[in-house]
């Protein structure tokens, strides 16, 4: 692409028809509200896939990326992926990982003798999973009979390849325990001496897949322990929040858990569940 096509497509300003036929696909499809707003921030990114599909205007994009052709082509996923957010980081709101670790764990080793589930629902690149994994490989040093299983999911297929890799370098391992980093993490090979790579034990342990909270449909089959679902719902409208909380908590087992994040509440959702902590609920039955 030459220096003028480039141009023309970095002038490029998303109009208000385009942006509520992209606000009337996220709702719809998503459960994601994007308020009007965030017009300025929906115009940046996807100027990138303007410039990467080499189409020079938003309405010739947005017909291409929600239309048929562009679902199968894979475009309508990266444009999904650009408008979602995966901020995210090991240990984030530790706090909840305590409860995890000196709440959930002994009470389900005291009353059960079966295998461990839990879900990461908007796991972004992995590092909520990947924290899981080192409390559990932790926990079993001192548990012989603890086994586990993590399913990881998110909306984006482009975050979901990049957990699958596990590879992290810069500000996502600056705040990670040395212990845990010289145990769990390895030098990334023939790579940047700055990444590193989760390693194999840890990444068995994790299985992955696109999943949108939206469609019950691509839920994981199993039930589960516990589910964490934090910092996701914020994104969604009220109505789309309170069928994807009552859809977490069908998976959930009677007496599990479900982790949502600090700023959260979802009590007023649902009368099957009760709150235990600030953004931790316990299912009823």
């Amino acid at each position: 692409m030459d220096y003028t096509a480039t141009a023309s497509i970095y002038s490029q300003k998303l109009q208000e028809k385009e942006f509520k036929r992209i606000q009337e696909f996220m709702l719809k499809n998503l459960g994601v509200k994007l308020a009007p707003i965030k017009i300025v921030m929906v115009n940046s990114r996807l100027i990138k896939r303007l410039k990467a599909t080499g189409i020079y205007t938003f309405p010739e994009y947005i017909e291409y990326a929600l239309s048929a052709v562009g679902k199968r082509s894979g475009e309508q996923q990266c444009m999904i992926d650009e408008l979602t957010t995966h901020k995210t980081e090991f240990f984030r709101e530790n706090e909840q990982f305590d409860f995890l670790k000196e709440v959930v764990l002994p009470e389900f080793t005291n009353n059960r003798n079966s295998l461990f589930k839990i879900w990461s629902a908007g796991c972004s690149t992995g590092e909520e999973a990947l924290t899981m994994a080192m409390i559990f490989e932790n926990y079993k040093t001192t548990h012989l009979g603890f086994n586990y299983n993590i399913e990881a999911t998110d909306v984006s297929k482009g975050v979901v390849d990049k957990a699958v890799l596990g590879v992290y370098g810069g500000a996502n391992i600056l705040g990670l325990d040395e212990k845990l980093r010289k145990r769990y993490f390895e030098p990334l090979k023939n790579g940047n001496a700055s990444m590193v790579q989760a390693s194999k034990v840890l990444r068995d342990r994790i299985k992955y897949s696109v999943s949108n909270l939206a469609a019950h449909y691509t839920y994981p089959n199993s039930m589960f322990d516990v589910v964490f679902c934090r910092n996701t719902l914020i994104y969604f409208e009220d109505n789309a929040k309170r069928e994807v909380v009552n859809k977490l908590i069908n998976k959930i087992k009677p007496g599990g858990y479900l982790f949502v994040g600090l700023s959260e509440t979802v009590s007023q959702y649902s009368k099957d569940i009760k709150q235990m902590r600030p953004s931790v609920y316990k299912k009823i039955g």
